[in-house]
């Protein structure tokens, strides 16, 4: 049997007094350490003591240490690998400690180390250091009296947890104590829900406590009524005790507890607190609540939500235009600047989080973010918990913004020198019979109405025809573009996210396939013209985006003439 040293048991007892937490009482050994000139076997037995108090309980409920000594050596993170010196220091103190938390610690871990000759012996001892701590712990004396009851109710739950696996005579009053706890807490000026829900939640795995704990559930709901999360909580918590003739109305009062909140709040809080009844709504199966929520939705417009529109300052130098300005310039005529505007894909960055390379964006890029349909409204992409995967923010689309000014000052230009007429613009567009006369006249008016400043129906016609351009090419390049009937499904054409998803095999090499994914049909991270645009869910964009849109279709009719730019034409360097 290890010997307790009177001046190590009495810095234990020191340092555990007010005992705020485990970590602080190994902090108060280690100033004793430091402080007195200690004999060798004193000093291994604070290092013991000391590494006992920092072993944490991994999400798994098993115990790992993160002492890394005083020593050369770290000390073992794992229980079994802690020498049985230690383990024996550990019992002696664990006897002789004068704080019931740290002689609960003690045996438990000399329990989960099934040490010495009769382990249930330390499982015993520490389900009763437990009970005794959670008194000793609530102390209204104490500073810190709210994480104190938090530590009472950990050390009731260690208590239970322990005596519940090995099914103790003692359960019973583990239990009754806990049940006793959650009944004060509900009285405590101070709410404490966190207190009540580390109490309960264990009693809920086990049938025969349902009718003890019921009653606290439904106090503690009504208790933090104005309190949403709370609520839904304690709610949650009674669905899973209730018949299964109560839980209908029970989630009625869940989706109740949302809508009510949602009344409270303004802005974007209320539609995200509509969203959530409308998905609980949803997955619960009540039609009538889901259909009223989208009726208080559709009711919201942009000034309810208090929106404002941010914009992202991009620095461009006074030559930036110069470049592509001289390529129309020198182009002999309306073809070969039109052909040099086409020839031009821009350089996009290798991942859609890649910042651009100042650095320019790299805090905003990480900002979870929602996407919001103003149509409705409605959320159409939650924010995302992954701080290094922000949804919405990509900088390949960033990039293309930026490109597109130059794609705008580029159709500009050409406007200003050549003025073409429809006519023009047809001969140089049909191609039969991927781009036959009678639907090109449609691009060629969106090139017009685009030089005019018509930019509604420049965008319209303009995505009508990338739409049907696209699946011909795909077509006359022999890429299947007909999805056939599957059981009652009756057999269709390939729409434009499957089109685009086939251009590389058609043919088209990077960045295009991207870029038109990007711009057209990319609801997450694109823009998504193709489908904002046509379905009347955006305005019209800006010009710089619709010349994109323009030259997208400039693409697709030279990929179709097969005609390869000059070298003399001047290519654009790439933004």
């Amino acid at each position: 049997m290890t010997e307790v040293h009177s001046a190590v048991l009495a810095a234990l007892d020191a340092a555990s007094a007010s005992y705020p937490s485990h970590s602080v009482v190994a902090e108060g050994l280690a100033a004793a350490a430091d402080r007195h000139t200690w004999a060798e076997a004193q000093r291994q037995h604070l290092e013991a003591l000391r590494a006992a108090m920092l072993f944490f309980t991994r999400p798994d409920g098993t115990l790992q240490g993160e002492y890394q000594g005083a020593g050369p050596e770290p000390w073992p993170r794992e229980l079994g690998q802690i020498p049985d010196e230690a383990r024996e220091v550990w019992a002696a103190y664990a006897q002789a400690a004068g704080h019931p938390t740290v002689r609960a610690r003690l045996h438990h871990l000399l329990w989960e180390a099934r040490h010495g000759a009769r382990p249930i012996e330390h499982l015993c001892s520490a389900v009763d250091a437990y009970r005794q701590a959670a008194p000793a712990l609530l102390d209204e004396s104490e500073p810190l009296a709210s994480i104190g009851r938090m530590q009472a109710a950990d050390a009731l739950v260690a208590a239970y947890k322990l005596a519940v696996a090995t099914r103790q005579p003692v359960l019973e009053d583990v239990v009754t104590e806990m049940l006793a706890l959650s009944d004060t807490a509900l009285g405590w000026d101070e709410p404490a829900p966190g207190v009540i829900a580390a109490l309960t939640e264990p009693l809920l795995e086990h049938r025969e406590y349902h009718d003890r704990v019921r009653p606290l559930l439904e106090r503690a709901a009504d208790l933090y009524r104005s309190d949403l999360h709370n609520h839904v909580f304690f709610l949650t918590d009674l669905r899973r005790i209730a018949g299964h003739d109560e839980r209908r109305g029970l989630d009625e009062r869940i989706v109740d507890a949302y809508t009510d909140r949602a009344e409270q709040l303004g802005g974007v809080a209320q539609l995200m607190c509509l969203e959530e009844a409308a998905t609980y709504a949803q997955k619960m199966g009540l039609a009538a609540a889901l259909e009223e929520i989208r009726r208080q939705q559709q009711r919201l417009n942009r000034e309810d939500l208090d929106m404002a529109r941010i914009g992202i300052p991009i620095h461009v130098s006074a030559d930036f235009f110069a470049p592509a300005l001289a390529a129309v310039d020198t182009a002999h005529d309306l073809s070969e600047a039109l052909w040099t505007l086409a020839a031009n894909a821009p350089t996009l960055p290798e991942t859609a989080d890649t910042p651009f390379p100042d650095g320019t964006l790299r805090g905003l890029l990480r900002l979870p973010t929602a996407k919001i349909n103003m149509n409705g409204p409605v959320v159409t992409t939650p924010p995302t918990q992954d701080a290094t995967r922000p949804v919405g923010t990509d900088t390949r689309t960033l990039a293309m913004d930026v490109y597109g000014l130059l794609a705008e000052a580029q159709l500009d230009r050409i406007q200003e020198r050549f003025t073409p007429t429809i006519d023009e613009l047809l001969a140089l567009f049909t191609r039969p019979p991927v781009a036959p006369h009678e639907r090109m006249r449609g691009l060629a008016r969106a090139f017009q109405a685009y030089f005019e400043h018509d930019d509604d129906v420049a965008i319209a016609l303009s995505l009508t025809r990338i739409e049907g351009l696209l699946r011909r090419h795909l077509r006359a390049a022999d890429v299947p573009v007909i999805q056939h009937a599957q059981g009652e499904r009756p057999g269709q054409v390939s729409q434009l996210g499957a089109l685009i998803a086939d251009m590389e095999a058609a043919g088209f090499e990077a960045p295009w396939p991207t870029v038109f994914r990007l711009l057209l049909a990319d609801p997450n991270e694109g823009m998504n013209l193709r489908n904002n645009v046509l379905h009347d869910l955006a305005d019209c964009p800006p010009r710089h985006r619709i010349a994109l849109v323009l030259q997208a279709a400039l693409v697709l009719v030279q990929t179709i003439t097969g005609r390869e730019p000059r070298e003399e034409e001047g290519a654009v360097a790439p933004v």
